[in-house]
């Protein structure tokens, strides 16, 4: 095994390389992991209002009552120039003028040129507000036209704007155990933390053993060019084996008992197969690359595109149908539906047969590149031996 020892003493001296980056990616990947899940959770949006009431009357003043109990108001200088700067500066979302003859217009059916406003146009503060108001006044004027006084028309408004609806976040995966945002977005982002690592971390040191001068020197000892293929192998295997450890014994921390469940045992085996995937690919470049300086900016350019491309970063349901094409050509794309399916949060329901369907393409993905490293490797013998 004197080419392993070598391999390992090599890779041994990009340890501390490796360890900063496990530090960096963990640390980052649980930050995003809860930014995440906050952003991910319903809660109640209140908006800075300013509102200029011209009617001052008994039912323009529940109409500001009834903003005040979903917003909170502002006051402001009423002039243009002032308006307009709270607008710029966001010290306010919304400006409502009521309209003098607001109470006598809705009395009387009326729902013309109640309001006035200066906002900011198409956001969603904007909309959000517009609906609500635009909703208050469509039930007072359901009651007046069925006849309540518009005493009796706003204090049904008023119930029923009381009424308190209660939200909550489904789950479809197959079992609601895996209802846990820190698990999804942890094992979300694992393969640019993959590709980033492995490609920049051992592919250096695969680049080193393979130097002409160390493999002619190899080739000189009595171990077969087929032991040392082997034995190399095994190197990065082991290696990639321990990064992956790391990262697991990291996920069961963060995550405490939950990982095991059910599918989270499965996302751990679906970041298992992916770190295969990327071993491939890290052997493949180790044979292509001309020399490790570059092996850093092959991680980048491949691990970045590979995960805005494949919905590591940017979920797939907001990527456009041609880069959704292109994404099935890569094997992070796959990762990722298995991930989103474990999850609840795909367009399909989780079975054993589509998850386990998505893993194949992953291991085939892994033996092709991996048939291309034996090819290559194989080219390269033969012209060095001519």
């Amino acid at each position: 095994m004197q080419v392993f020892k070598a391999f390992a003493k090599i890779a041994g001296k990009k340890k501390m390389s490796a360890l900063l980056y496990i530090v960096i990616f963990i640390v980052i990947s649980i930050l995003m992991a809860n930014q995440s899940a906050k952003d991910n959770n319903f809660k109640e949006t209140k908006l800075n209002i300013c509102i200029i009431d011209m009617d001052n009357t008994s039912a323009s003043q529940k109409l500001v009552d009834y903003i005040n109990s979903n917003h909170k108001i502002q006051n402001i200088a009423t002039d243009k120039d002032s308006i307009l700067d709270s607008l710029y500066y966001q010290s306010v979302d919304y400006v409502l003028t009521i309209n003098k003859g607001y109470s006598d217009k809705i009395s009387a059916g009326e729902v013309d040129n109640l309001f006035s406003n200066y906002k900011v146009s198409g956001t969603y503060s904007t909309e959000l507000f517009e609906s609500q108001l635009d909703q208050y006044i469509t039930n007072l004027s359901c009651y007046i036209a069925g006849g309540f006084s518009i005493d009796d028309a706003i204090s049904k408004t008023a119930q029923i704007n009381d009424n308190e609806i209660k939200v909550t976040t489904e789950n479809f995966s197959d079992s609601g155990s895996f209802n846990s945002e820190h698990i999804y977005y942890y094992f979300q982002y694992l393969p640019y933390i993959f590709i980033a690592i492995l490609i920049s971390c051992l592919c250096p040191a695969l680049l080193t053993i393979n130097q002409k001068e160390i493999r002619s020197r190899t080739n000189c000892s009595p171990v077969s060019t087929t032991k040392q293929t082997f034995q190399i192998t095994l190197g990065a295997v082991i290696y990639a084996v321990i990064i992956w450890l790391v990262f697991m014994i990291a996920a069961l921390i963060i995550c405490g008992k939950m990982l095991l469940c059910k599918e989270g045992l499965l996302a751990i085996l679906n970041s298992l197969v992916f770190m295969l995937v990327v071993l491939s690919i890290t052997l493949l470049i180790s044979t292509l690359a001309p020399n490790p300086k570059t092996t850093d900016m092959i991680a980048n350019t491949l691990g970045l595109g590979m995960s805005f491309l494949c919905g590591v970063f940017v979920p797939q349901e907001f990527l456009g149908k041609a880069v959704i094409n292109t994404a099935h050509f890569l094997p992070a794309y796959w990762f990722i539906r298995a991930n989103n399916m474990l999850a609840g949060v795909s367009d399909e329901l989780f079975t054993n047969s589509k998850y386990f369907s998505y893993l194949g393409i992953e291991l085939l993905f892994a033996a092709a590149i991996f048939s291309i490293v034996l090819l290559v490797a194989k080219t390269k013998v033969k012209s060095q031996n001519n």
